[in-house]
């Protein structure tokens, strides 16, 4: 056989090898497909919404890695669904994390974080998505029934909330101790460390039903709002995030997460 022909029938099988090749790689494509030959986005999930929380601080923040629930995450993932993202929740301390998210470690905080004209001097909030009131929690029988009782007594509050901030602006206690996390100073309460927390009246109404042996002595209003923080720059995202909040709110979705939480209806605030 000539050399010319050699070359001819190489060529013939070098097209073959890669029309099969061509073909499995074609396969492999449409097998990820919908109907109609149009690529699925449900296996993908979206890209990933980093996100930063403290937990646990039930009911908005709670559980185990891989499996984070409570009312701020399911209301996070509704939202990152409607803007084509997946929410991807990482436990921070809260003490750190408005700090944490302008520099990006992750890219949105949602963790009852009131809105403050202080931090927002550090981050941008969205829309306001839960309004809050502060509690005074004690031991059941306590003599405590307010917050003018603290005056003299032991108290204490989670590190950076503004349920601290209230105890340093009125409480007039001989000591305001910080703590962590929240559930902490409930534990501390719980022992006898403090005579009263000052936390916000969703975590201290899980505090009575869950955990038992205490009481809200008083709630504090404080015409508090919880918003979802990025960092200042990321206007875009905030954009998203708001117009996803919209869209969680009027197709329902944020009165039956809120109902599951709190059993309440939600505020004509929030939802008009």
């Amino acid at each position: 056989m000539s050399k010319s022909r050699l070359t001819a029938l190489f060529a013939v099988l070098l097209v073959g090898v890669v029309s099969v090749v061509v073909a499995g790689c074609g396969s492999s494509s449409s097998s990820s497909s919908t109907g109609g030959g149009e690529e699925s986005t449900a296996s993908s999930g979206g890209e990933p919404l980093t996100i930063g929380s403290d937990i646990p601080y039930p009911p908005f923040e709670q559980g185990k890695p891989g499996s984070y629930t409570g009312f701020d995450i399911e209301l996070m993932e509704a939202i990152a669904e409607k803007i084509g993202r997946t929410a991807e929740v990482e436990d921070t301390s809260f003490e750190t994390i408005f700090r944490d998210v302008g520099q990006g470690k992750f890219e949105a905080v949602i963790s009852a974080a009131t809105i403050t004209p202080e931090r927002e001097k550090a981050v941008a909030f969205s829309n306001p998505y839960y309004l809050s009131e502060q509690a005074i929690l004690v031991k059941e029988g306590s003599e405590i029934t307010g917050i003018e009782d603290l005056s003299g007594k032991v108290v204490g509050a989670q590190q950076g909330t503004t349920g601290q901030e209230l105890g340093k602006e009125k409480a007039n206690a001989s000591e305001l101790r910080p703590y962590p996390e929240g559930p902490d100073a409930v534990n501390a309460l719980k022992a006898g460390t403090v005579e009263a927390v000052i936390i916000d009246a969703p975590v201290a109404q899980n505090a009575v039903e869950k955990s038992g042996g205490v009481e809200i002595a008083e709630k504090v209003p404080t015409e508090e709002s919880y918003g979802i923080a990025v960092a200042l720059d990321n206007t875009e995202l905030l954009e998203e995030i708001n117009a996803g909040l919209k869209e969680v709110i009027e197709d329902g979705s944020y009165t039956t997460i809120y109902e599951k939480w709190f059993h309440l209806e939600p505020p004509k605030e929030i939802v008009g």
